[in-house]
């Protein structure tokens, strides 16, 4: 693997640097910038990969698209059989092809277009499109059960113990910076559960626009809320506690469900019993983005949740840090380059930008290549390509005995800052100070 360490477009590392050199660099110059007063965190797919984690969208299409057959035996009924592809066929949807081979969300947004075209044309000439519309929702709802079960990762559950432990050491360290700073903010675009399974399994106090006990309902004004303990019962003092996260899950979660209530602004559920036979009799059990909005309620999510991701990372001194993000969705891409035009802005990306095949660079990453040929220092681009010996072995990492810088679990383990032992360190100072004053005041 070939590490950088970009600040703009010059790479303050070099390879003949050992690996822990290499980390300790990183270290201290992310201890500066993750002091920001607003401090954003972006996590895309790529943290939740690895051998029992959530495979990436290009990897859920190749699974449902052309399934092979050492398949797992669970996924077996919830893949594209023959009368699938005949219907796809039909109507000239060539899913070998991009968009759609590498996206299943572009690819069912485009299923909801096509399935309200047809109603459209039902409704105007009223033709018989019946069958068209039956086949049509027969492909929707296997894909949309085939993404849930692999988000909800059942067949991995009690086997992806390494991939809650790094979720688990990322939010321990982040829930403890500096109580005086903003709570920080996780934007995610994963559907899955990890996040939410980490903070519980640490305590971690957390609020993801949800409200309620019972039933919990979106409730995009609980955003504004934070946790907070009372300071003296005598006075009227309060304290925001010092582990409390924002949570803000831009694309859905595979637990939200629509459910009408009279007496809510909006019909998204949050299900705390969360399985697959469960959810897959919710009338909507995941919110995709697609082109069109199915109802008010489902467009309304999306509007709140990306208006927070928008004001949340142009406040002044505002820090956003991505991890398995690609830059390959425009309408996230398009609010972070609108922060790059406030000069206090901060932008620090862990990826990968390319491969080296045969000893030949091939660039991956298109829109962070963008970014790096700005050369603006206040852009940092920190990971590690690969090196392969043939195009064929491109998706195989080679290790080298290093890890790379861009991985969830080198960020989380090597290269974030560790409150805790700053928190420990400053208590020894002060007691050692308070034993040391205790001292003088005897003699």
């Amino acid at each position: 693997m070939k590490h950088f360490f970009y600040k703009g477009n010059q790479n303050i590392i070099t390879q003949e640097q050992d690996f822990d050199k290499i980390r300790e660099t990183i270290k201290k110059d992310l201890s500066k910038i993750l002091d920001t007063r607003n401090l954003s965190f972006l996590i895309g797919s790529g943290c939740s990969l690895g051998v029992n984690g959530i495979p990436t969208m290009k990897q859920l299409a190749d699974n449902l698209f052309e399934p092979k057959d050492d398949i797992h035996p669970d996924l077996k009924d919830k893949v594209f059989e023959t009368e699938h592809i005949e219907i796809l066929e039909k109507f000239k949807i060539n899913y070998k092809n991009e968009p759609f081979r590498t996206n299943l969300e572009t690819f069912l947004g485009t299923l909801y277009s096509f399935r309200f075209y047809l109603e459209k044309l039902q409704e105007a000439k009223e033709s018989a499109f019946d069958q068209d519309l039956e086949d049509l929702n027969k492909i929707i709802k296997r894909t949309k059960e085939y993404i849930l079960y692999e988000c909800l990762n059942e067949k991995n559950k009690g086997e992806d113990g390494d991939i809650v432990e790094t979720y688990q050491q990322f939010y321990r360290k982040l829930s403890l910076r500096d109580s005086n700073l903003q709570k920080p903010n996780v934007f995610t675009t994963n559907y899955d559960l990890f996040s939410e399974r980490a903070m519980d399994n640490l305590g971690i106090s957390y609020t993801n626009g949800f409200s309620g006990f019972v039933e919990r309902f979106f409730n995009p004004s609980i955003f504004n809320y934070a946790l907070a303990e009372q300071m003296d019962i005598s006075s009227l003092k309060w304290s925001i506690i010092d582990s409390f996260i924002y949570l803000f899950k831009i694309h859905g979660s595979v637990n939200w469900v629509e459910k009408e209530s009279n007496n809510k602004l909006f019909s998204i559920q949050e299900i705390q019993d969360v399985n697959f036979d469960r959810l897959k009799t919710e009338a909507n059990y995941m919110i995709y983005p697609s082109p069109l909005k199915q109802n008010a309620s489902l467009g309304s999510p999306y509007a709140d949740l990306f208006r927070e991701f928008q004001k949340r990372i142009t406040q002044k001194q505002s820090t956003l840090v991505t991890m398995g993000f690609s830059f390959g969705d425009e309408h996230i891409n398009n609010i972070i380059y609108q922060a790059l035009t406030i000069p206090s802005f901060r932008l620090v990306i862990f990826s990968d930008m390319g491969y080296y095949v045969g000893g030949k660079y091939e660039p991956a990453r298109k829109n962070i290549e963008k970014l790096k040929n700005l050369n603006d220092p206040r852009i940092w681009i920190i990971g590690s390509d690969t090196e392969v010996d043939n195009d064929t072995d491109r998706n195989v990492i080679i290790e080298d005995g290093h890890k790379g810088l861009h991985f969830f679990d080198t960020i989380a383990n090597d290269l974030f800052p560790d409150y805790t032992q700053d928190k420990i360190e400053e208590a020894n100072k002060n007691l050692i100070e308070l034993l040391r004053t205790k001292g003088e005041g005897n003699d």
